[in-house]
């Protein structure tokens, strides 16, 4: 059946002293900018909640006028659909969900347009689009992949961003780092850029990019039996205060994440070494002598991190730089038996869902008994649970 022609009153004179219900048909509009009623399968809904409507959740005479004031608009701008799994003792409102009116969507966001005073915002994309398409012989490059692209800033339009990329061009010849870059011409973002270097280089064909040096932070004691690579920071601080006992004697390295499988870390132009303090002069030469020889090393090679499909990535990638590391037994065995005893945490629960799974590491304790465990468990330890 035709609906009727919906009446256009004017904006309710009690709109203006509702700021929630204001924000809420606010909110309906803003995602219609993002995604027009035309390219929808189904109109945008919010959902009511205590964190985003506080006022209407004070179960008091005020949020009563403000529900009845909001029902007021159904049902030829809004429908409220209830929560079917309201509690018993809930308001009426908890978890219910507002969305236009059905078969009135057009006219009800045009209304709502006009009272709000928003008007359509075309999205991101179409304003980047054209500002790329006009302003593409500022590149000397091609300026497909930035159209493809779509960066933005927030509170910066598509025009102002593009201005940022070109203003690159007045940098090209000098060298900066990316990081540099990005904070010169994007108003002191310095990690706007950190992904889009093979952007920059079609944009720009033959800039200068100076590649950031790898910082290592060391120990060196004055007698080395070994070499620790340690993944996180706060175990290898309690290292080098001697936590576990069985870090004596080893040279601490500490390898933050995946920065010990940078490719460039045997390279001596593009590292910079920092030793402890308290670090041992007379190995320095001997040690600065293996690390940036590429040849394998004298002293045992050993890597101790999270037992978590990335730390036996981390430690697969230092075997391809360094030869022969193997996972630490002295400090994973207690993680083992933490284990064992169902003390470890699932990935879900630590955002580690995304972890590959590395399949094998080269190193037998790892493939055989590392790896075995955590898929037989499904569970996680970090390396911060060994404390002594």
């Amino acid at each position: 059946m035709t609906q009727p022609p919906m009446h256009t009153p004017p904006a309710p004179p009690w709109l203006q002293d509702e700021p929630e219900i204001r924000d809420l048909l606010d909110t309906l509009l803003a995602r219609l900018d993002k995604k027009p009623l035309a390219v929808r399968e189904k109109p945008p809904s919010v959902r009511l909640s205590a964190k985003n409507q506080p006022d209407l959740f004070r179960n008091d005479e005020a949020s009563d006028r403000s529900w009845a004031l909001l029902k007021s608009l159904t049902p030829d701008l809004l429908r409220v659909t209830d929560n079917p799994r309201r509690k018993p003792f809930d308001p009426v409102y908890a978890g219910a969900t507002i969305q236009l009116s059905p078969g009135r969507e057009a006219e009800a966001e045009k209304l709502l347009r006009g009272w709000l005073v928003h008007p359509y915002c075309a999205p991101y994309r179409s304003h980047w689009e054209r500002a790329v398409t006009a302003g593409a012989a500022l590149f000397p490059g091609s300026a497909a992949e930035l159209v493809l692209a779509a960066p933005g800033l927030p509170g910066r339009s598509a025009q102002e961003v593009l201005d940022a990329f070109a203003r690159i061009g007045d940098f090209a010849d000098i060298g900066l780092t990316l990081r540099q870059l990005s904070a010169k011409c994007f108003w002191g973002h310095s990690k706007f850029l950190d992904s889009r270097e093979d952007l920059l280089r079609t944009l720009f064909p033959g800039i200068l990019i100076a590649p950031r040096p790898v910082l290592v932070q060391l120990y060196l004691s004055s007698v080395v039996s070994g070499v620790l690579f340690i993944e996180n920071q706060d175990s290898y601080l309690a290292a080098l205060a001697g936590s576990p006992e069985a870090v004596a004697g080893h040279a601490l390295i500490y390898v933050s994440g995946f920065k010990g499988s940078a490719g460039r870390i045997r390279n001596k132009q593009a590292v910079s070494m920092h030793f402890h303090a308290s670090s041992d002069l007379q190995q320095q030469e001997k040690f600065l002598g293996w690390w940036f020889s590429g040849e394998a090393c004298e002293w045992p090679l050993w890597f101790w991190g999270d037992l978590d499909y990335s730390g036996m990535m981390i430690l697969k990638a230092l075997r391809g730089l360094f030869g022969e590391v193997g996972a630490w037994v002295a400090g994973y065995s207690p993680m083992l038996d933490l284990l064992s005893r169902s003390q470890g945490h699932a990935a879900e629960t630590a955002n580690k869902g995304a972890q590959g799974n590395p399949e094998s590491t080269g190193c037998d304790y790892a493939d055989k008994v590392l790896l075995p465990a955590i898929r037989s468990t499904g569970m996680f330890v970090d390396q911060e649970a060994v404390t002594n």
